[in-house]
């Protein structure tokens, strides 16, 4: 794998219809003979995960993407095998009980490692929301039955935190989570989406995506 920083796609947290554009991105990036890795940990206990694949693959398969691996349990896997994939998938779902099993299987460390090395990985709601720097941006929405109490995310988007399901009536919460934390944001709607490259964001989908930071909210 190239020695360059990947590619991270994070998706506002709506249904395939609001995700298409991403998803297309996705596929492209994968190409046809290309494997995906499919991660739905955050689904745990929510749904079964018999259904969740069968999710993606209604998503992906129309886009030519056949090759699709899910996995169940990350401590039964090791980092080197990510270097198989093409590309990983991380659906939705309770943020929280995510990033537990992230950090207790060290998986948070082998994706970063795969980022770096020039993976691609996709982040969907929860998904995206574990990349950001900290996943208290959840707290309006999830439940921390898991007792996390660290609530450090991966930090793959160069200091910003990810706030996903957003609503423009949620502004003001978002500008008070910036000061308080003096940790800007990126909001992304359900029908919106972000590309980060390692240097530059790039939005993509049917609604805009914005940055909010001390200075104020702007579109991306």
């Amino acid at each position: 794998m190239k020695d360059t920083y990947g590619k991270i796609i994070l998706a506002g947290g709506g249904g395939a219809a609001d995700s298409r554009p991403l998803d297309e991105l996705l596929a492209a990036l994968i190409g046809l003979q290309g494997k995906l890795l499919y991660l739905p940990m955050a689904m745990r206990g929510l749904y079964p995960f018999e259904i969740c694949l069968e999710w993606i693959e209604d998503t992906f398969l129309p886009l030519g993407i056949e090759q699709i691996e899910m996995w169940e349990n990350l401590a039964e896997h090791q980092a080197g095998e990510l270097d198989g994939f093409d590309a990983v998938y991380i659906g939705g779902g309770n943020t929280y009980s995510l990033l537990s099993e992230f950090r207790l299987s060290r998986f948070d460390s082998a994706l970063t490692s795969y980022v770096r090395r020039g993976g691609t990985v996709y982040g969907g709601s929860a998904g995206a929301a574990i990349l950001g720097a900290d996943i208290q941006t959840i707290a309006h929405m999830d439940k921390n039955s898991v007792g996390l109490t660290s609530t450090r995310g991966l930090n793959l988007i160069d200091g910003r935190a990810i706030w996903v399901h957003y609503l423009p009536h949620e502004d003001a919460d978002i500008a008070d989570y910036v000061r308080e934390r003096e940790q800007p944001v990126i909001a992304i709607a359900e029908r919106s989406g972000m590309v980060w490259d390692g240097a530059k964001l790039r939005a993509i989908g049917f609604e805009p995506a914005y940055e909010f930071t001390r200075q104020g909210k702007r579109p991306i």
